[in-house]
């Protein structure tokens, strides 16, 4: 039998189902769309926006422990 090829869609598709399946990450967009008055999708956007930036070495922000 032959294998199927999977497209960067696909993938796509079942990255994001695996992340919205998380509790944490449906009530961050149900928070946001309650509070913001946004679209579902535009809060999962704001959400793997979130996810994905990029994180500084420096640690802006934080108190360093001595």
């Amino acid at each position: 039998m032959a294998r199927k090829n999977t497209t960067e869609t696909e993938l796509e598709n079942r990255t994001r189902e695996r992340i919205f399946s998380s509790p944490i990450a449906l009530a961050f967009v149900r928070t946001v769309v309650a509070r913001r008055g946004i679209s579902e999708s535009e809060a999962r956007q704001i959400y793997l926006d979130y996810i994905n930036r990029p994180r500084s070495a420096c640690h802006h922000g934080r108190r360093e422990m001595t």
